[in-house]
């Protein structure tokens, strides 16, 4: 009888948070694990997949890709691409979750609706300028677009490439 009433209210103590979870929301600190990777769907032997990718433009003004290796040194190169999908570091502040009336609540989410402060932000623009500077990009502005690939599952071809998002972020 007792592994039954402990099973349950174990049941009840996740429910909550997977329910939060499910809504996008997730309390601080998390009590359940991140889910792993995506799945992805394969039809008629095509998957597609969303890609986000850094631009900026050259000394001639012509956007170019930026090289995650050169952009983040010493930083791994993979931190960029958490980066671009994090709207590069300009933190705006969500909804808050039932109008921000229950202080617990707030409480427990409040890493998710912090707004960056403008000491936040000019601190960000000089640290994406310098990085920009030093590889050889004009330090005005910055773009992040969205591509949607369509790739092969039997030889790995990319087969359709197409632009569904540009994104500008104004440095100056």
């Amino acid at each position: 009888m007792y592994s039954v009433k402990f099973t349950t209210i174990l049941f009840i103590c996740l429910l909550v948070p997977f329910l939060l979870r499910l809504m996008r929301y997730e309390p601080y600190p998390a009590i359940l694990f991140p889910s792993g990777p995506q799945t992805v769907k394969s039809i008629q032997g095509k998957i597609k997949v969303e890609i986000k990718q850094l631009f900026a433009q050259n000394k001639h003004g012509q956007w170019r890709l930026v090289e995650p290796r050169n952009f983040m040194y010493p930083a791994p190169a993979p931190y960029l691409t958490n980066l671009i999908y994090k709207d590069m570091g300009f933190k705006k502040a969500k909804p808050k979750l039932f109008n921000g009336k229950y202080p617990v609540v707030n409480y427990l989410f409040r890493s998710q609706n912090d707004e960056s402060t403008p000491q936040d932000l000019t601190e960000l623009r000089t640290w994406i300028q310098e990085r920009l500077e030093k590889n050889n990009y004009q330090t005005s502005q910055i773009k992040v677009a969205t591509y949607s690939h369509t790739i092969s599952t039997i030889n790995g071809e990319i087969l359709e490439r197409e632009l569904k998002n540009e994104k500008y972020y104004a440095l100056d």
